[in-house]
């Protein structure tokens, strides 16, 4: 292994998969093939020392850059205007760039010869020209060249001077090194000296590629450290691809698509085209705002047509002619004091504005297919235990508090329901009665839900979103509620949604069906027409009944039998067309009331089914995993429903009742009542301690209170029962989603989430990368299947570390059970789905990212905006910190989906610093006793600072809220005025939240280095920030720290923790191949904080364990998140060439 670090180092890039920009060329060595002098007389020099030039111009000379710039250019160098003798000038320290001669724009060098480095002559090109302290140092001065050559003996036609400064301060200073930055992003043109933008020019025809050239005359200047790197430019079309099959159904999408900077503004039109060039109607709406106005993010959303492979978004240029449209199926709305009214052009919604329903009615092309949905939940007052005496049980209904239209376009609407559930001892307006299903124990059990002390509580507050699209059929509703209960007193036995269902036709044309694993449909008829005899039409009775029943829909005698027909969904004849005998086998056959789905493990569902309520169930199927999706109706019309992630979410079910009546109801169980009572208290009476188990648990913090679920549910009204293939199709829609989103390599150019690098397999040492990449990735697939991470509060999540001797991952030991998000594990997911836009790696982040943002995180209460540490319980841990339960987690769902429930998560935690006034991260660790402060609250830079500067990022890029730009600038301007910047000790430093000021009081020789500081998504949120805000003293403060921290860590505390991509960065900004060379050897050789033994996975079989078992025994969830999000940072910044 050492020996092929050896050889690959030889061949090390500091760039991006690219060598040439990132060489200076400035040294005698490499001069004159990245460089060109054109001067205007043969007496000038360029001498060097290293890789510092000096140019010493008699008259007019330019230094071109050889290589051809295009794109989003970015130019960085140091110079200095050299006063040291007699004949030294202070004057024109100029640069050309995006120069280019119109006549020949792929050949700057055709006529170089005839403009011999005079100005005048530089007029035939067209550039951006800087002149910064030009003549005699008494102008600063910006210009556009647009190509005239007329302006070479014309003054009147030479360009207009488009920024100018003649104050001293913008003038130039002797012998003082200058750090120069020119960027060209789309239409906008910034000159930057010393951190100062100088020049910030919008162009409305922008130059996108030409030559750099640096421009004097008359004087001495030496320049050092020049670099230039170039990204894609903005595209005028994004182009989009579907994660997941091409749907075979028309289907409702929501998206995010990012932009470039001054490219987009919010006034502007975007259309989404097929292939084929047809136009589909989309609103569009920003997500998310650049400083200069323009949309960082915009959300889209259409319906598009089935079988649609291959779509562009694109602005819709001025005064263009629309061709080809799809016909627009708009929405409509209309609003009464009582109901909000949401017409798709398929079906009619009404939505009460108050009460007990979600939804009063649902009608399919006119014909009512559900109403009264409404929230149930049931709680009891002790688990189910041997020695319980006494239990009493509490019945619930969701109560609408606030109806709000959330959005409104002329494609989707989006309806929002906030309320509680109530319990108000009194049945729901319904003909319904909830089921008796309480699971019996020894001892006396007692309901005492119409007399209990709980009469009239509100709690577990809901928002539940409904969204429309038009000319869609189904409907997308997102239910979120918060446990606010007391965890040894409210244990649930049942949380649910349920519909009432009409049933218009005769008991034998009902129908029910469920999906099942691997694409199997259970689906039977109420009265199934089956028996000793066979069901016959009379047809002399048809023919006698025919002038009173004109029915076109009647089945001719001669095609299959009844009951084959009924199993279609094919109508049967009403009860008077059958003669006596027949009548009476309908008459006695039997006919089913209800019927229940239950997913009680995450392997196992069993589907039952029973005559009355009074007789027992009796067993249909039992399978595997069922999809989740149902059916109950007649042939004129019924709902489908899917619950999404139906079995990884276990308990649930799904349950029809009273399906024999003309009203049947509909209940999808989110925590089915055949389940165990929800139990949410803490795992041990006893904390296990910190040194011992790793284990951080403090009185009265081991708290569900406050954390919160979402489920997604597809409703899907439909004309009536249509067969098993049908229906089997919609379960596949459902259970196998495709989305739509920009292609990686479009996010890949627009830096969309920071710096990340594309899968690169051109050299072995980078398939070496990558094929550990994709292990990790494998290996945790297969741990979430083998050790069944799955569960109402468990899935999403994994487990933090293992054990290799009982060969299971440490699931009872303290810390070391749940992840919640530790060293990054979201966005370790989220990067490896930028770059690869594999399905199966978006499941695992998409379900991770509900769970962390929903169940690790606080929502009221408290601790409402903080998130607990790893435990064995996910709420477990003492630590509730800003960390886990940052904006950074949520931003990749949010600005891929635009999913308003991610927003609502973001939302809730802009302000959390204010809770540092009653919560100290620090307060075990570095009490205020030990460590003088009278700031009014504590903090670390990292995790903690970095978390609310995230946090505040997203809400003012959100929202355009300068408060929260301006709390990150305090920060950063604070952090660079410490004594030491980012190692100033102790770690606890005083903060204001008011202000978003950073002190210290302690002694200024006081240093630290802290891990965490940058392991928490710190590092990538530093890096979109810098994006966003410049700040030249931060960033020299965090390029310090960046280059230093292994040696300080070491110095300081002893600690030699990997964070191999805090050096890469250093490695990259100042061009150092050592550096880059430790970071690539120490990413191979090192864990966290122990030599790495060889990446190596085994099979285990029984009976060493009790099913095969795929092992690492050096795996952690730590090192596996840690080492990928640097490696994909890495191989983007400094990339390995070679063998």
């Amino acid at each position: 292994m050492k020996k092929l670090f050896i050889l690959l180092f030889l061949f090390i890039t500091l760039g991006t998969n690219a060598q040439n920009n990132k060489v200076s060329g400035l040294n005698a060595r490499q001069f004159h093939k990245y460089w060109k002098v054109e001067s205007e007389s043969p007496d000038y020099k360029v001498t060097f020392q290293g890789d510092t030039a000096e140019i010493l111009s008699p008259k007019g000379l330019t230094l071109w850059r050889k290589e051809k710039m295009s794109g989003r250019v970015t130019i960085e160098y140091d110079a200095c205007v050299v006063v040291e003798k007699e004949g030294d000038r202070l004057s024109d320290l100029n640069c050309f760039w995006m120069a280019s001669d119109p006549k020949h724009p792929d050949n700057i060098w055709k006529r170089e010869k005839w403009r011999s480095g005079i100005f005048l002559n530089c007029y035939s090109l067209q550039l951006y020209y800087m002149g910064y302290g030009g003549n005699y140092n008494s102008t600063t001065r910006f210009r556009r060249y647009d190509g005239n050559e007329a302006g070479i003996t014309d003054p009147k036609v030479r360009p207009a001077i488009l920024k100018e400064y003649t104050d001293s301060e913008h003038l130039l200073k002797a012998n003082h090194w200058y750090h120069i930055k020119i960027t060209n992003e789309n239409n906008r043109v910034s000159y930057y000296i010393d951190g100062k933008r100088l020049v910030d020019f919008r162009d409305a025809e922008p130059l996108t590629e030409g030559w750099f050239g640096f421009r004097t005359t008359l004087s001495r200047i030496r320049i050092t450290n020049f670099r230039y790197e170039c990204l894609p430019p903005q595209t005028s079309t994004v182009p989009l691809h579907w994660i997941g099959n091409t749907p075979e159904q028309d289907k409702a999408v929501s998206f995010g698509v990012p932009f470039d900077e001054g490219y987009l503004f919010p006034e502007t039109s975007l259309r989404l085209k097929t292939d084929r060039n047809q136009e589909i109607p989309v609103d569009t709406w920003p997500l998310a705002y650049w400083p200069d106005g323009s949309v960082k993010w915009s959300g889209v959303a259409g319906v598009i047509p089935a079988g649609t492979e291959r779509l562009t978004l694109e602005k819709v240029p001025q005064k263009v002619k629309t061709i080809n449209k799809q016909p627009n199926a708009s929405i409509a709305i209309t609003e009464t004091p009582e109901n909000i009214q949401i017409e798709t052009g398929v079906l009619s919604v009404f939505i009460p504005r108050r009460g007990d329903f979600l939804m009063d009615s649902l009608l399919y092309k006119g014909t009512k297919v559900g109403e009264k949905a409404r929230l149930i939940c049931s709680t009891q007052s002790e688990p189910i235990q041997e020695n319980t005496s006494q239990i009493s049980f509490t019945r619930y209904i969701g109560e609408i508090k606030s109806v709000t239209i959330e959005r409104f376009g002329s494609v989707r609407a989006l309806v929002k329901l906030e309320g509680v559930h109530r319990n108000r001892n009194r049945e729901i307006e319904t003909s319904h009665a909830e089921n008796n299903q309480v699971s019996h124990s020894k001892g006396n059990q007692v309901n005492h839900s119409d007399e209990n002390s709980l009469n009239n509580r509100e709690w577990l507050p809901f928002v539940v979103r409904l969204y429309f699209y038009g000319g869609s059929e189904q409907v997308k509703m997102v239910h979120s509620f918060v446990y606010d209960g007391d965890q040894k007193k409210d244990f649930i036995r049942s949380l649910g949604i349920r519909f009432d269902i009409p049933m218009r036709e005769a008991l034998y044309n009902r129908h029910i069906a469920f999906s099942c694993a691997d694409g199997g449909v259970w689906s039977e008829p109420v009265q199934p027409l089956i028996g000793r005899r066979m069901l016959t039409l009379n047809k002399a009775d048809n023919k006698k009944n025919s002038h009173e029943k004109n029915d076109t829909k009647l089945i001719p005698t001669d095609e299959p039998s009844l009951q084959q027909q009924q199993m279609e969904g094919k109508r049967i004849p009403p009860y008077d067309f059958f003669d006596e005998k027949n009548r009476s086998l309908l008459d006695n056959w039997a006919s089913w009331n209800d019927y229940r789905l239950s997913q009680l493990t995450a392997d196992a569902f069993s589907i039952r089914k029973r005559a009355n309520n009074d007789n027992p169930w009796i067993g249909t199927f039992s399978g595997t995993r069922s999809d989740g999706y149902i059916f109950v109706g007649d042939i004129t019309g019924g709902l489908g429903l899917c619950m999404h992630d139906f079995w990884q979410s276990y308990p649930s079910s799904i349950e029809i009742s009273d399906a024999r009546t003309p009203v049947a109801t509909l209940t999808a169980w989110l925590w089915s009542p055949e389940s165990e009572p929800m139990d949410l208290r803490h795992y041990d009476r006893i904390a296990h301690d910190l040194n011992a188990s790793y284990e951080d648990v403090q009185e009265g913090m081991s708290t569900p209170y406050g954390i919160a679920r979402t489920t997604t549910f597809t409703l899907i009204p439909q004309g009536g029962y249509i067969g098993k293939k049908a229906f089997a199709d919609y379960a596949k829609q459902f259970s196998s989603p495709s989305l739509l989103m920009p292609t990686p390599n479009y996010l890949h150019a627009r830096q969309a989430f920071g710096i990340w690098s594309l899968p690169d397999r051109s050299t072995p040492f980078r398939t070496c990368v990558e094929d550990r990449l994709d292990a990790y990735i494998d290996f945790y697939q297969k741990a979430i299947e083998q050790n069944k991470w799955y569960g109402f509060w468990n899935y999403g999540d994994v487990m933090h570390a293992y054990d290799p001797v009982r060969h299971t991952w440490r699931y009872d030991v303290g810390g070391f059970a749940w992840d919640n998000t530790e060293l990054a594990s979201n966005m370790w997911l989220w990067y490896n789905f930028l770059r690869t836009g594999r399905l199966d790696i978006w499941r695992m982040a998409e379900a991770m990212t509900r769970h962390t943002g929903e169940v690790d995180v606080y929502h009221v209460g408290p601790n409402a905006g903080l998130g607990s540490r790893h435990n064995v319980s996910h709420w477990g841990c003492g630590a509730k910190e800003a960390r886990i339960s940052q904006a950074a987690w949520n931003r990749f769902y949010y600005y891929l989906t635009t999913d308003e429930r991610c927003g609502d998560l973001m939302t809730e935690v802009k302000d959390s610093d204010h809770k540092l006034y009653e919560l100290d991260p620090m307060r075990l660790a570095q009490p205020r006793s030990e460590y003088p402060c009278t700031a009014p609250a504590r903090l670390r830079i990292g995790p903690d600072w970095l978390a609310y500067a995230g946090n505040w990022m997203t809400e003012w890029e959100r929202t355009g809220n300068t408060m929260y730009r301006d709390k990150i600038v305090a920060g950063m301007k604070s952090i660079a005025a410490l004594p030491n910047r980012l190692f100033t000790g102790p770690k606890a430093l005083g903060f204001d939240p008011a202000t978003g000021i950073i002190t210290t009081e302690c002694d200024p020789k006081l240093e630290t280095t802290n891990h965490l500081m940058t392991i928490m998504g710190g590092f990538e949120i530093a890096n979109e920030m810098m994006r966003m805000i410049d700040i030249p003293e931060w960033k020299d403060a965090w390029l310090d720290h960046a280059a230093r921290y292994k040696k300080k860590a070491w110095e300081l505390s002893h600690s030699r923790f990997r964070i191999s991509r805090l050096m890469a960065y250093a490695a990259y900004h100042l061009r150092d191949r050592q550096m880059a060379e430790e970071a690539w050897t120490d990413l191979f050789t090192r864990l966290e904080h122990t030599p790495a033994p060889s990446f190596r996975i085994t099979t285990i079989l029984p009976p060493e364990v009790p099913a095969p078992l795929d092992e690492c025994t050096s795996i952690s969830t730590n090192d596996a998140a840690l080492w990928s999000l640097d490696a994909i940072y890495m191989q983007e910044v400094i990339p390995v060439d070679g063998e």
